[in-house]
């Protein structure tokens, strides 16, 4: 079975058939950027031979995600339910929780949205007894951020730490990924 691409324009198809290293499809909205990566992927599993399994197309919204399943589904039948397709945010959480038990957590675990960051680094604040008004807990937060961007651990910040301001935070760090250990959670 062969793909029909004669509904695709000349520069569609060329995307589709080029299955060699990367591909950046750069176009405006409504011109068929879902439909060529759509039978790209058909393409490379139904011409080319490669199992459906193989497969992880990464999309930015839940919605163009839902999209391309639907429409890859019009196209492979239920060989489409063996494909990767889904969000960035959801390709990083499935790795997660493949190894979650390495990173000391169960596979269920809960991610903290900024809210609840803040909530748990509140009660943290608290039961250090840090003056909310000489240290906010918005900069203890960006702190924490700040070192976990840089892959700096609560350890390595509070070996670190030389001001008063410092080391509180180191304290509140320490306390509030024991807080996020116990609720089996990741900010």
């Amino acid at each position: 079975m062969s793909l029909d691409l004669t509904h695709l324009n000349p520069a569609q198809r060329d995307a589709v058939l080029t299955t060699e290293g990367p591909l950046l499809v750069l176009a405006g909205a409504g011109s068929g950027k879902t439909r060529v990566l759509t039978y790209r992927v058909a393409h490379i599993v139904v011409d080319c031979g490669v199992p459906a399994d193989a497969v992880l197309a990464i999309t930015f919204t839940n919605k163009a995600a839902d999209e391309m399943k639907r429409r890859l589904g019009e196209i492979l039948g239920p060989h489409a339910r063996r494909l990767w397709v889904m969000t960035f945010h959801a390709m990083c959480v499935r790795f997660l929780r493949a190894d979650a038990e390495a990173l000391g957590y169960t596979s269920a675990f809960t991610i903290y949205d900024e809210d609840d960051s803040r909530r748990a680094l509140k009660a943290v604040a608290a039961e250090l007894d840090i003056d909310e008004k000489r240290l906010p807990v918005a900069r203890i937060r960006g702190a924490i951020s700040k070192a976990k961007n840089e892959l700096v651990s609560a350890d390595a910040y509070a070996e670190r730490a030389a001001t008063p301001p410092e080391k509180l935070i180191a304290k509140a760090y320490r306390l509030y990924q024991r807080r996020l250990a116990e609720a089996n959670a990741i900010d």
